[in-house]
C-alpha cells in the first residue's frame, strides 16, 4: 500500500502552527514593550497621542490619526530602551525565524509521514503535531531512521534556535 499523499495545504497549515506556537508568544511579548516605550514617551513629552518617529519609522499605538501639524519625536532618554527592542526584534526577524522556518519547511518537504516529522523535530514541538497524529489516517513512516538522523544532523543549529525560543517563550 502506497502511503498517503497530504494535501500540500496540509503542510501549510502543519507550518502555521508551529509559527503560531514558537512566535505568538514572543510577538505578544514586543508588543506589550513597544506598548510600554509609547506610552511612556507620551507621559514624557505630554502629547495626546500615543505615537511617535523614531529613525524614518512611525509608531503608532492611537486609534486616531496623528495632528499633521506636530509630530511626537521619541525623547532621547528613550533611545536606549527602542535601540534594544529593535536590535532584539531584529535579531528574531532576521537571524532566527529564517533557520527555524527554513528547518520546519524542510522537514515537511522531506516525508509526507507525519510520523517521520515527530522522528526528526524537537520533542519540545511534538505536542502540535501530536493531535494531528490522532486524526490522521496514516500510520506508516516513510524515511529510514538513517535519513531522518542525516537531517537532524543537517539541522542541529536551527534545532537549537527553536529549543532556545521555546526557553525564551517560558520566561516570557
Amino acid at each position: 500500500m502506497e502511503p498517503l499523499q497530504h494535501d500540500p495545504r496540509t503542510k501549510q497549515q502543519i507550518k502555521d502552527l508551529y509559527y503560531e506556537f514558537l512566535y505568538t508568544p514572543v510577538q505578544k511579548y514586543y508588543e506589550k514593550r513597544l506598548n510600554a516605550i509609547v506610552i511612556e514617551n507620551t507621559l514624557r513629552t505630554r502629547s495626546g497621542h500615543k505615537s511617535f518617529y523614531y529613525k524614518g519609522v512611525f509608531y503608532n499605538r492611537d486609534i486616531t490619526p496623528p495632528s499633521t501639524l506636530k509630530r511626537n519625536r521619541l525623547v532621547t532618554e528613550l533611545h536606549p530602551k527602542m535601540d534594544e527592542y529593535l536590535t532584539e526584534v531584529k535579531y528574531i526577524n532576521e537571524q532566527e525565524q529564517p533557520f527555524v522556518l527554513g528547518f520546519i519547511t524542510q522537514v515537511l518537504n522531506s516525508s509526507n509521514g507525519l510520523h517521520d516529522y515527530l522522528r526528526i523535530l524537537p520533542e519540545v514541538l511534538h505536542p502540535v503535531l501530536n493531535k494531528l497524529v490522532e486524526t490522521c489516517p496514516c500510520k506508516a513512516c516513510i524515511l529510514s531512521e538513517e535519513k531522518a538522523e542525516e537531517i537532524r544532523q543537517f539541522n542541529q543549529k536551527s534545532i537549537q534556535m527553536v529549543k532556545v525560543r521555546m526557553l525564551k517563550n517560558l520566561l516570557l
